[in-house]
């Protein structure tokens, strides 16, 4: 009734990234700040960093992991020596 609702295929052809943002982008009410009598010139900046202002509160601290490669695998082989020791002692031990 207001007329803000933007137009989307008329931004495919005028602005196709900002429109794609639209379609497969989460609804915010940005979108209807496009056009209209009350538009914002803002509204396409804020619709294509919508998703960097949600996930930077979810980022922590780093996390200092280590950067060599871990002895994990070593335990396993050693697991599994172990597991194939076993296995011949009890099956060819008589």
């Amino acid at each position: 009734m207001v007329g803000c609702n933007p137009n989307l295929r008329q931004k495919l052809l005028t602005d196709p990234k900002l429109a794609l943002k639209c379609i497969f982008g989460p609804c915010t009410p940005y979108q209807f700040r496009l056009t209209g009598p009350r538009n914002w010139n803002g509204a396409r900046e804020a619709i294509m960093t919508q998703w960097d202002r949600t996930f930077y509160p979810l980022k922590t601290r780093p996390l200092g992991f280590k950067t060599e490669k871990s002895s994990n695998t070593f335990y396993l082989y050693v697991f599994f020596i172990v597991v194939l020791a076993w296995f011949i002692k009890i099956f060819f031990s008589s």
